[in-house]
């Protein structure tokens, strides 16, 4: 069998002027097929040998000369591999979740598209990022708040009341490295709708374009962050020696600044998915 592996040794056989290489498991292997031959610690591989090699992988769909396959989608792959998945790209590469707020359209290139509750657009990012018919982003950590945003109330200034709602990603559905890319690119104001917690201030504070974020207002996030049945304690001790030392160090002029202030002073946290069916806004 003509496997990935083996058909790049050959294409590295044919690459070459000289005969002999050094013996490998998988050139022993392909000797063990009738071609080649092997001397001590060396594989032989004669011109009628190479001609072989060439026959064979050009009759199982593969490329004679040496490629690199890394980064090639699927249907690349497949005109110079039988193996689609040669080149170790995953599927899904530039993709971002979006949507829009409840009773607004999600607008892209010029065009509106309703969609309904618990549904969002998979898209790449690349495609849209200068397309967009909204003031702001207002990018979401968790995706059970992503996927019911439209049971917050978001009270929001009159600057950002058509943002994209944007997911923050998972390995499953988008990645964070590619939705940092797209809001570089978008260069739309940024609004952070986050976990009150160091880790949900920390990924903020990364935010290309960042204005703020939306968390329930001051006195209501306070209460929250002491009450013992919506505080999270343990929370903020796991990741406070993680992110403190760089929460510490933003300005008092940063839109994060005043958020871990608060949940400094009350060593506490407080996830997002308690304001599913609550009312948020700007924090400051």
């Amino acid at each position: 069998m003509l496997d990935q592996k083996l058909a790049e040794a050959m294409q590295r056989i044919l690459s070459k002027d000289e005969e002999r290489f050094k013996l490998t498991k998988t050139l022993e292997a392909l000797i063990e097929t009738g071609i080649g031959t092997k001397r001590g610690g060396s594989a032989y591989f004669t011109a009628k040998d190479k001609e072989e090699i060439r026959s064979w992988l050009q009759a199982k769909g593969f490329a004679v000369e040496q490629v690199n396959l890394s980064g090639m989608t699927r249907s690349e792959c497949l005109a110079l591999s039988p193996n689609e998945k040669a080149g170790g790209e995953t599927v899904k590469r530039n993709r971002v979740s979006i949507k829009a707020l409840a009773g607004q359209s999600l607008v892209i290139g010029g065009e509106a598209i309703n969609l309904p509750a618990e549904t969002h657009l998979d898209a790449d990012w690349k495609k849209i990022a200068d397309a967009l018919g909204h003031r702001c982003i207002l990018l979401v950590e968790n995706y059970e708040n992503f996927n019911r945003i439209h049971e917050t109330t978001f009270k929001l200034p009159v600057e950002y009341r058509s943002p994209l709602i944007v997911y923050r990603g998972d390995p499953h559905e988008s990645r964070f490295d590619h939705v940092l890319r797209f809001l570089a690119q978008a260069e739309l104001p940024v609004l952070a709708f986050m976990d009150a917690d160091p880790a949900g201030v920390a990924i903020a504070s990364l935010l290309p374009n960042l204005v703020g974020m939306v968390l329930p207002q001051p006195d209501v996030l306070e209460e929250q962050l002491r009450n013992p049945q919506t505080a999270r304690k343990d929370l903020f001790l796991d990741q406070y020696t993680i992110y403190s030392q760089t929460l510490d160090s933003l300005g008092s002029e940063h839109p994060c600044h005043p958020v871990w202030k608060l949940i400094s002073k009350c060593a506490a946290g407080v996830v997002q998915e308690r304001w599913i069916q609550e009312a948020v806004k700007i924090f400051a």
